[in-house]
């Protein structure tokens, strides 16, 4: 092949192929008169060894040996398709010539020919070929652009918006895991702690893809810290904002921008509370996070009740509670994994997802996530996602020590009254209801009211004679899976192997309170306090039992 140096000022090269050496050298002259540079060949293999991307057009004889004219144009249409080639046919080959057209001849010549004629229709060729060129030129660039776009919205994604989960956390393990597709999306999440005690997770998802997408997502990320920190910042608040006024803030704030751009954001906005053991959750039209109870082996998908942010919401955002106990796990996840599709296009969806989990929930979060991921490429046959693939994991210690550390210890003192009992019912009351969890509904409530009033009552009326002035102490302590209550006397010691187990039929009183409390706790223990002289009761209800 002739070494053809492409220059852009340089005139345009034509390729002539015609088994006849008068029909070349004419055609040659002619085209290098009208400003072009021509190179020749006689045979079909001649011909498409002489192609090369320097070459705008060609003028080709139908019939030629070694590969005819058709031959060539399928060359050129599969190698060199933004040539648009003249051919060459006698007058009787017109049926060949309008075959010629259908492989992409941009128009056929008869023989004799007008070589003037054949110069204006290179110019046409040539012309094409040009503005086929620049488009190409174009594309790519408009190509290398969107590329760029791509790699800095994937910075963006990976510097701004996707934030470390926590390390340092005794109660808890969370991962994360993002598989960027194709176009990036605007998945963010990030993990905040606005206490020692508290774990702030939020997951979401913008509308669109790209640059706009990523920005978008970080401008949020950003708003989302913003409002935390000026509610952490007020003199006369003690505890951080609820995730309710926290996203109210973001609206707030954000809503006139996002009207403006026409976006939204989806989002779960969650909040780990491990002194309460309890999560504390906005949904505003995200995905259902999944909720894996250990202790009845069973998923509850969360949902909330509000519009995606940057929709006009007229209501107050709503929060929702639930509690959690020690092995349970959330996972929080985008679209991108449950709209991942087969070649039948099937949604590897929800329920698929739900059932995985309850499947492998007893793994660590970091290879439960990556368990998914594989389960999930292995259902769509590709590792590649039309949309990001995010998951977030979050679960809550099993280990044995969780029973170990107090969250939370009260003490009430009264004195040796039976009207003082109203206190203590009152006082067991308030602190089943700040510490339970949730896990005590209000009728076991009432039950360990009526085991600590009924201890109390013994303690006075037995154990100190009912004589006014003796101080009774009692302390409550919460720890993540359990409520225990201990009461304290310097009355008459007490031994409880000595009670005789009461008559059921009502004709014996004694022994019942003790056989009362025995059955409305889990555990009770009595002992003698030698050192300080003092009588010590501590009964003992479990907020999470195994079913």
């Amino acid at each position: 092949m002739d070494s053809l140096e492409h220059n852009e000022d340089e005139a345009p090269w034509v390729l002539v192929a015609d088994d006849d050496a008068g029909t070349r050298l004419l055609l040659r002259r002619k085209l290098e008169k009208s400003g072009y540079n021509v190179i020749c060949a006689s045979t079909g293999k001649e011909t498409v060894s002489r192609l090369s991307d320097k070459v705008a057009s060609a003028v080709i004889d139908l019939k030629m040996p070694d590969g005819d004219g058709l031959y060539c144009l399928r060359y050129i249409r599969e190698h060199y398709p933004d040539m648009a080639p003249l051919v060459l046919t006698a007058s009787e080959n017109i049926a060949n010539a309008v075959e010629a057209m259908k492989q992409g001849a941009l128009d056929y010549v008869t023989k004799p020919f007008n070589p003037g004629q054949v110069a204006a229709l290179v110019d046409k060729s040539v012309d094409a070929y040009r503005k086929a060129s620049r488009l190409k030129a174009a594309e790519k660039k408009l190509e290398q652009a969107r590329q760029q776009q791509i790699f800095v919205a994937s910075q963006i994604q990976q510097t701004l918006l996707l934030g470390r989960p926590p390390r340092d956390l005794p109660e808890m393990h969370v991962a994360q895991l993002t598989i960027p597709s194709e176009k990036i999306d605007g998945d963010f999440y990030d993990f905040i702690r606005p206490a020692p005690r508290l774990l702030d997770i939020v997951v979401a998802d913008i509308m669109g893809k790209g640059l706009m997408a990523a920005f978008m997502g970080a401008a949020l990320k950003s708003e989302f810290l913003r409002v935390l920190n000026q509610g952490l910042s007020l003199p006369d608040r003690n505890d951080p904002p609820e995730p309710e006024q926290i996203v109210k803030g973001v609206h707030d704030n954000m809503i006139e921008q996002m009207k403006e751009l026409e976006t939204f954001v989806t989002f779960c906005y969650g909040r780990f509370d491990l002194h309460r053991y309890r999560f504390v959750y906005v949904d505003c039209g995200h995905v259902r996070t999944i909720h894996y109870k250990r202790s009845e082996n069973r998923v509850v998908l969360l949902k909330g009740a509000n519009m995606p942010l940057g929709f006009p919401e007229t209501s107050p955002f709503q929060q929702f509670t639930v509690p959690f106990a020690p092995g349970d796990l959330f996972l929080f996840y985008s679209d991108g994994l449950t709209e991942a599709a087969d070649q039948n296009r099937e949604l590897y969806g929800e329920e698929r997802l739900v059932r995985f989990v309850e499947k492998n929930a007893s793994m660590p979060a970091d290879e439960l996530i990556r368990a998914i991921y594989r389960d999930v490429t292995a259902f769509t046959g590709t590792q590649v996602f039309i949309d990001d693939f995010t998951c977030v994991g979050a679960k809550i210690d099993a280990s044995p020590s969780d029973g170990l550390q107090v969250t939370d210890r009260q003490h009430l003192e009264i004195d040796s009254r039976l009207d003082n009992l109203k206190k203590v019912r009152a006082f067991v009351r308030r602190f089943c209801g700040q510490n339970a969890f949730g896990q005590l509904d209000p009728l076991r409530i009432s039950q360990v009211e009526v085991a600590a009033t009924e201890i109390a009552a013994n303690i006075v009326k037995h154990g100190l004679d009912s004589q006014p002035g003796n101080t009774i102490k009692i302390a409550a302590e919460a720890f993540k899976n359990r409520i225990e209550v201990e009461f304290r006397d310097t009355g008459r010691a007490f031994d409880p192997n000595n009670i005789q187990p009461p008559v059921l039929d009502g004709t014996q009183e004694s022994g019942m309170g003790c056989y009362l409390v025995s059955q409305l706790v889990d555990d009770i223990a009595y002992h003698r306090d030698d050192k300080t002289g003092e009588n010590c009761a501590r009964f003992k209800i479990l907020l999470f039992k195994d079913r």
